[in-house]
């Protein structure tokens, strides 16, 4: 960041104009500052100008990892003009990654790396490199492959955690300026993303292991395996289809009970007057149908687990009745007057925050607190971009098994449009797309016009739907689209929270309030349409 002193004179409005007309835009972000100078009189003040202007106009030189001197001169030839770097090509048996001390001194690298990867083989060559890569790409280097018909889906994730983007080569010149420009632009190093990039947690069991490469989520995995193992309410706090219900499954099979049954009450699915008797059973004659006993959840999962899910739509009568089981794990069936003892486990999963419904009178308090005994929240798949591509391939592997497909590469523009997605079903709208996705592959190669239309449309959708933001030509549209971008990334990455959002992009919050409004980026919108569709998929 620089910082540019200017003093002209106090009230000079024109003074003022004239700058911004001059920097204004060039710059990724601007904040003015008034400051009064300590020997200055009353009406003298400097102003200062913070300006995050983007590395994309100082490339210098470009590092090419290539055996292939003809990739070298195209690359110089499409990059020459518009950026002016010098391309330098460095035979793969003369790459200084070799050199341990490399990763110790990124000073050595130039900004801009690009590797050949066109050759099958040198992925496995790369393998060995990966350390070192890895610390590259968490400091100021930006990381480009150069692909061939597309990823090894062996290779996707590796890929995807070590590179910027990959480039499908050949590539129209305008169309690799951009790619430079764009992942160079959306790069802000921050120390949390100094740690190592393949970093992850996973909790494992009899009926599948959960792995994610979300820091966030390291200390819920850890601290669920603990509270798997003693008898306390647990209570998960997600958007559907983030994997409550997996995790409640694997929350029963770490725990003592796991020889014995578990059950799930889709407490969403039923109407009011039939949950008593789904929880508690009831007796023949209780009321018009019953014409024998049913026992309930509570008694057909006797020694074992149940899980309550969608907890939040339960009417307060019912609600009164889940409180006394909870608490002294005693209940009649419907139209008996004999009190019976429950013998289970219960694990609750709610799609929305149980705080907002007691604030709404549509919970009970005390429910509440005694449901919070123990509490974990999942967040949605939209806040774990680096679980995204996994969990992709984890399914394209699965339904290449069950359908005997052959998927052998992802196409890199695939891998942004999953990631550029907002998946406001989550987990499980990403493999029902993944899976559609590989149905209709049919040269080995999964492309992003395998996806639906719908996710492609609003994969890239940025501002208001329907509405795209008129920029300049030239250079100032350039860097306008390109800073419209790093907001929207670092917005999404700091969970729409617009004070953490400012910080991280070193600017105050009345600038990143103008930044949104001149780009149209509606924020409040965006997440209430998200939310929106949340509630219509269940």
């Amino acid at each position: 960041m620089s910082k540019i002193f200017l003093c002209p004179p106090y009230g000079d409005r024109s003074a003022f104009s004239n700058i911004f007309r001059t920097i204004g835009n060039l710059s990724f972000a601007i904040s003015v500052r008034h400051e009064r100078l300590p020997d200055a009189g009353q009406r003298t003040h400097r102003v200062v100008f913070f300006l995050c202007i983007s590395d994309v106009m100082n490339i210098s030189t470009v590092w090419l990892i290539s055996d292939d001197s003809r990739l070298r001169d195209d690359m110089q030839a499409a990059l020459s003009d518009p950026l002016g770097c010098d391309v330098t090509r460095l035979a793969w048996s003369n790459c200084p990654w070799t050199d341990d001390s490399m990763a110790g001194d990124c000073r050595r690298a130039p900004q801009v790396i690009v590797v050949d990867l066109r050759d099958d083989a040198r992925w496995d060559q790369l393998a060995a490199l990966r350390p070192t890569l890895g610390h590259l790409a968490a400091g100021p280097v930006s990381l480009f492959a150069i692909v061939g018909p597309g990823i090894p889906l062996a290779w996707a994730h590796t890929a995807d955690l070590t590179f910027a983007a990959s480039i499908d080569w050949p590539c129209p010149k305008d169309q690799l300026v951009e790619r430079l420009r764009g992942a160079i632009a959306g790069k802000r190093p921050t120390p949390s993303q100094h740690q190592r990039y393949d970093q992850c947690r996973s909790l494992e069991s009899t009926t599948g292991t959960w792995t994610t490469y979300t820091p966030e989520l390291f200390s819920v995995l850890d601290d669920l395996k603990v509270a798997a193992q003693h008898e306390f309410t647990v209570l998960l706090v997600g958007e559907t289809g983030t994997g409550k219900t997996m995790l409640a499954r694997m929350v029963h099979n770490l725990s003592p009970r796991s020889e014995q049954r578990f059950l799930t009450v889709p407490c969403g699915a039923l109407p009011n007057e039939l949950i008593d008797s789904e929880l508690f059973g009831h007796v023949k004659g209780a009321f018009t149908g019953a014409d024998r006993n049913k026992e309930g959840k509570f008694e057909a999962a006797s020694g074992g687990s149940i899980l309550l899910d969608e907890i939040d739509v339960l009417a307060l009568p019912q609600q009164a009745k889940l409180l006394r089981v909870l608490e002294t794990s005693e209940f009649e069936a419907v139209g008996s007057n004999e009190t019976r003892r429950a013998n289970v486990r219960s694990i609750v999963a709610s799609n929305v925050d149980l705080r907002d419904l007691v604030d709404q009178e549509r919970f009970r308090v005390d429910l509440y607190f005694r449901l919070n005994q123990i509490r974990f929240e999942i967040p949605p798949l939209r806040n774990r971009t680096r679980d995204m591509v996994p969990l992709a391939i984890s399914f394209i592997q699965e339904c290449c098994r069950e359908h005997v497909l052959d998927v052998r590469y992802i196409h890199p523009e695939f891998v942004a449009a999953i990631k550029a997605c907002r998946w406001p079903g989550n987990i499980r709208q990403l493999r029902n797309e993944v899976r559609r996705a590989v149905l209709f592959c049919r040269d080995g190669v999964l492309a992003s016009s395998h996806l639906s239309p719908e996710v492609r449309s609003t994969s890239f959708e940025t501002g208001q739907p329907g509405k795209a933001m008129a920029t300049p030509s030239g250079l100032a549209g350039e860097v306008a689209q390109r800073e419209q971008m790093a907001i929207e990334r670092m917005l999404q990455t700091q969970n729409f929270n617009r004070t953490a959002t400012a910080r991280a992009l070193g600017i105050s919050r009345v600038t990143l309030y103008n930044k949104i409004r001149k780009y149209g980026i509606r924020v409040d919108v965006t997440r209430r349409s998200a939310d929106a569709s949340t509630r219509n998929l269940n």
